[in-house]
């Protein structure tokens, strides 16, 4: 469902554009026409930043990108937490710490075991599966993360205020999935065939 911002809710909307997680995408619909998906994912009494808001269901064949993404490991942790990519992208696994990583997932969507010795070390990875696929280091234990694999470019990951912004979906009604660590859900969305829907989403 849609939900009608209040004044206070919309100014920071409006404030939080700046740093807003993004997807473009280039699709066009054979409804015609095609907006912008912006909205807030609410966590309990809070916001959920790196939560991933996806539709998946638009149809039509897409490219994912040509270059590699990275998910660094800096500092015992790996850095971003939630990493959202469109099935067919290449991962960049990269050390920036002057000591020993292990980088590993025993995932069902893939599966995978990297060693990574010293600073600069880095190895590239395809994930070719939609699905999550959580990380972890085998040498230490706290560093986890999440890449989450999307089968279209119609996705976003919410930033610190927990804002996201979905460009150039088409026109339509679809189901928005959001996933974050700890939970998920799903609600009905309806896109115009211009301009901007807007909701706001309870975890």
């Amino acid at each position: 469902m849609i939900s009608k911002f209040s004044p206070a809710l919309l100014a920071v909307l409006v404030a939080s554009m700046a740093t807003v997680g993004t997807s473009h995408a280039t699709h066009s619909s054979k409804l015609g026409g095609k907006a912008d998906l912006v909205g807030m994912v609410k966590k309990g009494t809070g916001r959920a930043q790196g939560a991933v808001v996806s539709i998946t269901e638009v149809s039509g064949s897409y490219s994912a990108p040509s270059h590699a993404v990275t998910m660094d490991q800096r500092d015992k942790e790996f850095l971003p937490h939630v990493l959202a990519v469109m099935k067919g992208t290449t991962v960049r696994f990269s050390n920036s710490d002057p000591f020993f990583h292990n980088v590993f997932s025993s995932s069902r969507v893939q599966t995978f075991n990297v060693s990574q010795e010293k600073k600069g070390d880095f190895t590239d990875l395809k994930f070719d599966h939609a699905g999550i696929v959580p990380i972890k280091c085998h040498i230490h234990a706290s560093m986890k993360a999440y890449i989450v694999v999307l089968p279209n470019p119609f996705f976003a990951v919410t930033n610190s205020s927990g804002i996201f912004r979905i460009s150039g979906v088409p026109a339509g009604s679809y189901t928005l999935k959001v996933w974050a660590e700890g939970g998920s859900t799903t609600q009905a969305i309806t896109v115009p065939s211009s301009g901007e829907a807007k909701t706001v989403i309870q975890l």
